[in-house]
């Protein structure tokens, strides 16, 4: 088992209600190659740590977000998944619709969109990506 630390920046694009937000941070990361790749990291929400693993396979990738909010996001492209969303406003079921799945060494990029029960809550662009 490979275990190495590694520095990655995250970018987030999200369009929500007509809405455009972009979120930048730049990361620590342990990485394990085993069958998967593992990224473990801390991400800061706010004044609040969440600690993320990402497990990066041939043609998905599951993203467990652990703190002030619990979610396990799991994408495949052109497949739909369904995951729960605990935050302190309470749980909640939704729907990823993952669009673009790019696996790379050096980066992955992800867009999908995100549904509930009321239909598409909005667009979104996650990409992360080794620095130096």
């Amino acid at each position: 088992m490979d275990k190495k630390e590694t520095m990655y920046r995250i970018n987030q694009v999200v369009d929500m209600n007509g809405e455009r937000k972009r979120y930048e941070q730049t990361v620590t990361a342990e990485v394990l190659e085993r069958k998967d790749r593992y990224l473990r990291y801390t991400e800061q929400l706010d004044d609040y740590e969440i600690d993320v693993v990402m497990r990066v396979g041939d043609d998905f990738i599951k993203i467990q977000r652990r703190g002030i909010i619990n979610m396990n996001f799991h994408f495949q492209q052109g497949e739909t998944t369904d995951t729960f969303y605990e935050s302190p406003a309470g749980k909640h079921h939704f729907r990823i619709n993952t669009t673009v799945l790019d696996i790379g060494e050096v980066a992955i990029e992800i867009r999908y969109e995100l549904y509930d029960h009321n239909g598409k809550l909005g667009d979104y662009h996650y990409k992360i990506r080794k620095v130096g």
